[in-house]
């Protein structure tokens, strides 16, 4: 008797709780389970479109309104617990309490541990630890579910994989088909399922299973870790490199500053004005510099911070195993565009010391020539100023242009119509002298001229200063460094060559002059060359004259 109850109760079984049914009701695939374990599976088990999966065989059904109670089998339990009550009472426990008091935790474990772990979607009373996820069922399963789950054989088609939450099972299905995502679509790189890769969308694209795409993203892994290790390494070198620029720049405003403060301080009653004003535009001079590098900066750090992002989520990627994971990791990381690194030039750095510059050498050699010997031993620099070159214009012989030492004209009138012809076959006049090196700068009468051409040669390349339909425009060769419209007249252009530093500055004089004082010599830009030594003073004019001061 005792054998016969035992086997009949195997069948009285639910298997969530694995205790006996307790108002036992049906679904539509024919499984009975207890009133209250399929309401908690109801509760906690989300599926898309508000279906819901039969624990037992996973049939697919729409979530019932209300469910329908099993009245035989209601009768036969009840039969069953009214034979058995006294050795039910006293012998049998439930099943499913015998084995969670076999898993329970371990006395004193730490509450945190036990919340990070995934627990059991079938246990009601309490939830013990899951050990396999079933992406079929899309439940997680202690030991003692998993194997009743394993002794169904309509169940052993089911995927298993490690223990995983909620977020994790949505991104293994397919978001518009609810399907698992079993395939790689190479041409879009996404993972796809099965309907996905029947429809339109990806009818004709080429389609790899998830193990081949696995193992191609395995290979591709250390090749794209290192490439972002590489990028990450050159953004830092270039954010070097800005760094050391931006403390070129403030040493250089300090060194300059402190020549002004030595050089001001033997005449200050004579030079307040002046100084004010050359403090204010080195001051505006450093703040765009350094607003400029500041800004460059902040791009650069940006651009670190998300190379080592990326860098940090592929370390992180490493060691994942699921493929369908690793697959869209890697995926995401390689289709995100990174950004070029800029190269860094010092263009600025040299504009802002011939500007500096400039502004000394214009109040000693224009305003205060009398006290330039004064000047010149307060300074700490052994680097001597530039000298004055009185050139003359070298013979030559061309229709419609006659040449003097220092003037050079036009007799016959060029058309200014075409300034693009003029540019391509200019005529060029040079300087008797030549410049090996030193620090030199020549001056040049422009207010009689609307369209000239004032810079150096070495006979092979050419930079200069061009003035052509009320712009300033400087070349290197025929590129265009920079250009600007001119708002005044030009009544004097200064030419500053630095053979050792290879850079040639433009400086204008406008044709307005203050009462008491001559114009200033307003900086036009600084150009690195690459000439090869001697360098001559180059000139060409379309109208009017030009005459060397």
């Amino acid at each position: 008797m005792a054998k016969m109850l035992k086997k009949l109760q195997e069948e009285l079984i639910c298997s969530v709780c694995l205790d006996i049914y307790r108002n036992p009701v049906c679904l539509s695939c024919g499984h009975s389970f207890c009133e209250e374990c399929i309401q908690s599976l109801l509760r906690n088990q989300l599926r898309p479109q508000n279906f819901f999966n039969c624990p037992l065989c996973g049939a697919q059904e729409a979530t019932p309104t209300k469910l329908q109670p099993n009245v035989q089998l209601r009768s036969v339990v009840q039969n069953f617990l009214d034979t058995s009550k006294e050795s039910a009472t006293t012998e049998e426990k439930p099943k499913h309490e015998m084995e969670c008091e076999g898993d329970a935790w371990r006395e004193g474990e730490n509450s945190d541990v036990r919340d990070e772990e995934i627990l059991c979607d079938f246990c009601l009373r309490e939830p013990q630890p899951a050990v396999k996820t079933c992406m079929t069922c899309e439940a997680s399963m202690c030991q003692a579910h998993l194997g009743k789950h394993s002794t169904k054989a309509f169940l052993a088609s089911h995927v298993l994989v490690e223990p995983c939450d909620a977020r994790v099972l949505a991104a293994r299905r397919c978001a518009q088909h609810g399907k698992l995502l079993e395939c790689y679509c190479v041409t879009d790189s996404v993972c796809v399922c099965i309907l996905c890769c029947a429809t339109n969308s990806h009818k004709s694209h080429e389609i790899i299973s998830m193990e081949e795409a696995f193992g191609q993203a395995q290979n591709d892994f250390s090749g794209t870790l290192q490439q972002l290790k590489n990028h990450e390494a050159e953004v830092n070198r270039s954010l070097e490199n800005l760094l050391s620029h931006q403390g070129k720049i403030k040493a250089l405003e300090s060194s300059h500053r402190n020549h002004l403060e030595k050089s001001f301080n033997a005449i200050h009653e004579q030079l307040d004005r002046r100084k004010a004003e050359i403090l204010g535009a080195i001051s505006a001079i450093e703040e765009e510099q350094l607003s400029h590098t500041e800004t460059r900066i902040k791009e650069h750090k940006e651009m670190k911070d998300a190379v080592s992002s990326d860098v940090q989520e592929l370390e992180a990627l490493r060691n994942q195993k699921d493929p369908v994971l690793f697959v869209k990791g890697l995926s995401a990381v390689q289709a995100r565009k990174q950004k070029q690194v800029p190269s860094n030039d010092d263009e600025e750095l040299a504009e802002l010391l011939s500007a500096m510059d400039g502004s000394i050498r214009e109040t000693i050699q224009e305003l205060f020539q009398p006290y330039a010997h004064l000047i010149v031993h307060t300074m700490p620099s052994e680097e001597s100023l530039p000298v004055h070159e009185h050139l003359t214009f070298e013979s030559c012989q061309a229709s419609g242009f006659h040449v003097e030492d220092k003037v050079l004209t036009v007799v016959k009138q060029r058309d200014l119509y075409f300034p693009y012809e003029w540019n391509n076959v200019p005529f060029w006049v040079y300087s008797t002298e030549s410049f090996c090196n030193g620090q030199h700068f020549w001056e040049v009468i422009t207010s009689k001229s609307s369209c000239w051409k004032v810079g150096v040669s070495d006979n092979c390349l050419q930079c200069y200063l061009e003035e052509s339909h009320s712009h300033l425009r400087v070349f290197l060769d025929k590129n265009q460094i920079k250009s600007q419209p001119l708002k005044t007249d030009i009544r004097k252009v200064r030419v500053e060559l630095d053979c050792e530093r290879k850079t040639v500055s433009f400086l204008y004089m406008s044709g307005k002059k203050r009462s008491g004082f001559p114009s200033r010599c307003v900086p036009i830009a600084t150009v690195k060359i690459p000439v090869c030594y001697p360098v001559f003073a180059a000139f060409s004019i379309s109208n009017g004259s030009l005459s060397l001061s």
